[in-house]
């Protein structure tokens, strides 16, 4: 009868702490930026489109005319809700980022 292999500590092969067992691991599940942010982006340029067409900043006083047209407003409330809600986004997944580090 033979005697099961040793390793060089001297331990047998299948208990020695210096054997190389393979193991799986996963790794930790990591945010994708992108996708955030444009989906964050996204929701901005409609919340501000939407502040512009229901007139929620719409200058009550009928003495002053506005040389712009609805649309240029859609368009720059629109952007300026897409530039705060897409940094809001950004922030938003490197806090997800960190946070799957630590786990």
């Amino acid at each position: 009868m033979r005697a099961p292999p040793q390793c060089a500590c001297g331990w047998f092969v299948e208990g020695c702490p210096a054997s190389r067992t393979v193991r799986t691991v996963t790794p930790a599940r990591r945010p994708r930026f992108l996708p955030i942010i444009i989906t964050g982006a996204v929701i901005g340029f409609l919340v501000g489109a939407s502040l512009a067409v229901f007139g929620w900043f719409e200058d009550r006083d009928t003495m002053l005319e506005s040389n712009y047209a609805p649309s240029a407003g859609i368009g720059y409330l629109g952007f300026m809700g897409a530039l705060v809600f897409g940094l809001l986004a950004a922030v938003l997944a490197v806090l997800l980022d960190r946070r799957s580090e630590r786990s």
